[in-house]
């Protein structure tokens, strides 16, 4: 006996979008300094549970854009990385983007890679310094 997985891609769904919703909030209540631990502990929670679930549902370019996301946020959390306007820009930039690339996969439609290629250079950018 298989399990079907895709009988629970709809809950993925509304729970990934829940989560953008939470890290776009967070983002703009943020400011440049140093973090707000509860805010970016909420922040970073929200994209780790997406980045699991596509994982484990199979939707790997939405896993791998979001892991980048996550590394960046960990490192504002544990104080390796300050909280910048820069930093900020790019995550809620990056928010915009996954919300694309969550959509496009509920759809079923391609995801718009080059969009994603390119934020997501932004984001290996800024880790790198």
């Amino acid at each position: 006996m298989s399990i079907d997985m895709a009988q629970f891609h709809q809950v993925f769904f509304e729970e990934s979008f829940e989560g953008l919703d939470i890290m776009e909030t967070g983002l703009l209540q943020m400011q440049p300094g140093e973090a707000d631990s509860e805010e970016i502990n909420s922040i970073f929670r929200a994209a780790h549970s997406i980045k699991g679930g596509a994982g484990t549902f199979g939707f790997m370019e939405v896993s791998n854009f979001t892991h980048v996301m996550e590394t960046l946020l960990d490192e504002m959390r544990d104080g390796r990385r300050d909280v910048t306007a820069e930093a900020m820009d790019a995550l809620l930039k990056s928010v915009d983007v996954l919300r694309d690339m969550l959509t496009a996969s509920q759809d079923g439609n391609d995801l718009d890679m080059q969009r994603v290629g390119e934020q997501k250079a932004v984001l290996e950018a800024i880790l790198a310094n």
